[in-house]
């Protein structure tokens, strides 16, 4: 299955249509290419059942810059381009670990579009969308995190218990106007207290290990393109 993923994700093809089409769920394949990444962090590329890669435990928690091996880089300069993605995933309770794959011709279309020069730091904006359905505009609360423009991970620190986040990938154009060009999915941080809507960990690992077919939460899973560049290409 792992092998199967691989080989559709170097396609552009997106998690849900890999899970539609190995008839699966999306977070199981989101966890399966997670791991595999997690591998490849370590320092080796062999590729194993998904069950059998185990994570490194004991870490020390960082934020920002995610070190990699100096032996991986021209492994992955000779991958295939994957077409623009962002994906969220825990690394602690409180803190996340998000990656993402943006094409060279479409950071070329955008500063093309707003007349930009040199290299604009991403920016990853964090929504706190607890019990909202998102449109994009009525969350709780976001902040922002300036990552450099050469990077395509990094970690965030900061989550609360019992929330709902997703975040988008930007720029900030010269104007102040914040550009999203693509959002990731959605997660869910355990509850502390008893009396809050329950959202636990253990179940995630369950779902992970393969003890339940779905844990008792839902994730949902929302991406889009430059939402804004679409609406003025319609006006």
């Amino acid at each position: 299955m792992l092998d199967e993923i691989i080989e559709m994700r170097e396609k552009g093809i997106s998690f849900r249509k890999i899970a539609k089409e190995l008839g699966t769920t999306v977070g199981k394949v989101q966890y399966q290419w997670v791991k595999y990444q997690k591998v490849l962090e370590s320092g080796s590329v062999q590729i194993e059942p998904a069950e059998t890669i185990t994570e490194k435990k004991n870490q020390d928690i960082r934020i920002g810059k995610v070190k990699r091996k100096a032996s991986l880089k021209s492994g992955r300069q000779s991958r295939k381009p994957i077409m623009e993605d962002f994906t969220i995933t825990y690394s602690t309770g409180a803190r996340i670990y998000c990656y993402w794959t943006i094409s060279k011709d479409w950071l070329d279309h955008l500063k093309d579009r707003f007349n930009l020069d040199g290299e604009l730091p991403f920016i990853l904006r964090l929504y706190d969308i607890t019990s909202i359905i998102f449109n994009g505009h009525n969350h709780h609360s976001y902040r922002d995190s300036y990552v450099p423009s050469t990077e395509s991970d990094w970690f965030i620190n900061g989550l609360k218990d019992n929330r709902s986040y997703c975040m988008d990938l930007g720029v900030r154009i010269p104007s102040g106007e914040f550009i999203a060009i693509k959002r990731s999915n959605v997660i869910h941080t355990p509850r502390t207290a008893q009396d809050a809507e329950y959202h636990s960990l253990r179940e995630l690992k369950e779902f992970e290990q393969g003890r339940v077919k779905e844990p008792k939460w839902v994730e949902h899973v929302s991406t889009y393109s430059y939402y804004v560049m679409e609406q003025e290409d319609k006006a």
